[in-house]
């Protein structure tokens, strides 16, 4: 009972394709939508990380800064030496950092600052200190941290173990 006509119109009949089409389409939207919000999360997580290391370093820049203000505050104005051991974290976010104290930095609301650098942001964080504080340019790293004061003005140097 088949006629000519039954086979031709079988022939031309396309909509067994298109429920394999809407599959491929749909993984491949669902695809690009996934990948979007992976890097997009990504991104975010970077910009987390970079805010916790500013933050860091801002918080033992303060505490540095207190510590040398304290210092000054005490030290005999005589020709004496005074030391302070201080102790910081050596790593923010599994970075290490360097503390410079300067009076050369453009960032620098005070004539005297602190400068915390780490590989982990781009930007370095620049802590004020008091001005009255006769300071020396000099540099240590992140971890057990000397104040050394002179009579005359105070230096920051690394801790020997």
């Amino acid at each position: 009972m088949r006629g000519p006509g039954v086979t031709d119109r079988l022939r031309g009949d396309r909509r067994g394709v298109s429920v394999a089409l809407t599959h491929v389409l749909t993984m491949g939207i669902t695809s690009v939508l996934i990948a979007g919000l992976i890097i997009t999360a990504g991104g975010a997580v970077e910009t987390q990380r970079e805010r916790a290391v500013e933050g860091e370093l801002t918080t033992i820049g303060e505490r540095i800064a207190t510590e040398l203000t304290a210092l000054d505050r005490v030290a005999d104005p005589t020709n004496s030496t005074m030391t302070v051991e201080t102790s910081h974290p050596e790593r923010v976010v599994n970075s290490r950092y360097r503390v410079r104290l300067t009076s050369d930095s453009g960032d620098c609301r005070t004539d005297t600052c602190l400068v915390l650098e780490s590989r982990a942001i781009g930007a370095p964080v620049v802590v004020p200190v008091r001005d009255d504080i006769d300071t020396v340019e000099s540099t240590a790293f992140g971890g057990e941290i000397r104040l050394v004061h002179n009579g005359t003005a105070v230096r920051m140097e690394r801790s020997q173990p």
